[in-house]
């Protein structure tokens, strides 16, 4: 394997993420490395130490638990007062991280009903129930991920929407507000393409 560039880096793992992200000892990670249990794409050895494809990763150990379902199971359903969020979600969520992600993790609250957890490799967004206006009671945890549903909002054929979402939480709300009503919304079906007459990103 041959790292040209600072983006070759960015896609690579060190031992201590591979370790984090399978939940095995780094030790172990760097004895298959050193032991040549990856192949020569999978695999190499620089100045700061082991790099690590994901793919090569992912064929030697079978991930547990991703980090994401443990910060979910570990979020939902608690409660903090509505000028303690950033301080709870960090409690809470610290003591699950292993080394590098602890270090790397920021935490911010966006507004009363949004708190954007941040990782190197990925960000996780907590939302509270709306209707507690003194608590922020997480009721779903998403993945940071821009999603895209079409809408018809009236109901009226062809009158067609490409709407962006920032999480597949929010986008799957905005499909269910239209249960009951004349208009819908759905996600892209391949099989039968449909033609906006405009865009709406949601930030």
């Amino acid at each position: 394997m041959k790292i040209t560039s600072i983006h070759d880096v960015e896609k690579l793992l060190s031992t201590a993420e591979v370790s984090e992200q399978y939940i095995i000892e780094q030790s172990n990670v760097l004895e298959s490395c050193k032991r040549g249990r990856f192949t020569e794409d999978e695999a190499v050895e620089t100045s700061v130490g082991w790099l690590i494809t994901p793919e090569g990763a992912a064929r030697l150990w079978q991930p547990r638990e991703s980090i994401e379902d443990t910060i979910r199971k570990a979020l939902m359903g608690k409660s903090w007062p509505t000028g303690d969020v950033e301080n709870g979600i960090r409690e809470t969520v610290k003591p699950l991280l292993g080394t590098e992600r602890r270090r790397r993790c920021k935490i911010t609250q966006e507004s009363p009903y949004k708190a954007v957890m941040t990782f190197k490799d990925m960000s996780l967004v907590a939302y509270a129930d709306p209707a507690d206006h003194e608590h922020f009671r997480v009721i779903a945890v998403s993945p940071l991920k821009d999603t895209i549903i079409y809408s018809c909002p009236r109901g009226i054929k062809d009158e067609i929407f490409r709407e962006t979402y920032p999480t597949p939480y929010e986008a799957h709300q905005r499909i269910d507000s239209f249960k009951g009503q004349e208009g819908w919304a759905s996600y892209p079906d391949p099989e039968n393409p449909l033609i906006p007459i405009g865009e709406r990103v949601m930030n």
